[in-house]
């Protein structure tokens, strides 16, 4: 999986750096306003997204998407939280050089949180729930879906934040789609030649850092990298960034 491992390892590094300049430029910061801004529950995000996807060399090789994430969460009691998010981006491809296609990829996670604080302000967080990865290319559609795990790492200091997460979707149920052969150009190849858009029923991992800054009580700023780490699957997510805004309830 070319640059993956490259990306998850600049990721981290800029993720430790951000959390190093927060810590010596918040360092007389008033403890008034870190105790407001550590308290963000509940929440509604919207950000806009841009991707890098690995393509089958039948649809080039590789494209880029944009679209949106819409995420959310309410903290419960003794360190406990729901989150989940839905992402959705688009792009066109180029099938066999013959004709163009439009395709959207959709992210939906719901998941079942736990944080236990550690000192200067880390915080462990893991977490069950539901992934959803779904794939619609010109009405032919494919998704996979089970099991989400989410584990990581958490930082406050003063008002910027950030973490580092890896989360893994053990896939349980996969869609068919019909061949593209089939589907789109039969003409030039027997049934079965080309390969499926099918997202496979195998496991998914990803590795994101993020980065945020609490403008005051209500709103933050957020910027968040991602990279798919684990599953050869026939769309695979190089890069994800995300820009956004969170508000606080």
């Amino acid at each position: 999986m070319k640059n993956k491992y490259y990306i998850a390892t600049l990721s981290a590094t800029v993720l430790t750096c951000a959390m190093a300049h927060a810590g010596d430029t918040l360092a007389t910061a008033p403890t008034a306003s870190s105790s407001t801004a550590a308290e963000i529950s509940p929440y509604l995000g919207v950000s806009g997204v841009y991707n890098e996807w690995s393509l089958p060399a039948l649809l080039g090789g590789s494209e880029n998407t944009t679209g949106y994430k819409v995420e959310g969460g309410v903290a419960l009691s003794h360190g406990f939280s729901i989150n989940g998010s839905f992402e959705e981006t688009f792009g066109t491809v180029d099938v066999a050089g013959l004709l163009s296609a439009d395709f959207s990829f959709t992210d939906t996670r719901v998941l079942v949180n736990y944080t236990h604080e550690l000192e200067q302000g880390f915080s462990l967080v893991g977490g069950l729930g539901y992934g959803y990865l779904g794939l619609d290319l010109q009405g032919i559609t494919a998704s996979s879906e089970g099991l989400l795990a989410e584990a990581g790492i958490k930082y406050r200091s003063g008002q910027f934040f950030g973490g580092l997460t890896y989360n893994h979707l053990f896939s349980m149920h996969t869609s068919s789609v019909l061949n593209l052969a089939d589907a789109l150009i039969g003409a030039i190849a027997p049934p079965g030649a080309l390969p499926s858009l099918a997202v496979p029923g195998e496991d998914v991992g990803a590795i994101e850092a993020y980065v945020g800054y609490q403008f005051n009580e209500n709103v933050a700023a957020t910027l968040s990298v991602e990279t798919q780490v684990v599953g050869d699957s026939a769309l695979e997510k190089d890069l994800g960034i995300a820009l956004g805004l969170q508000y606080s309830f």
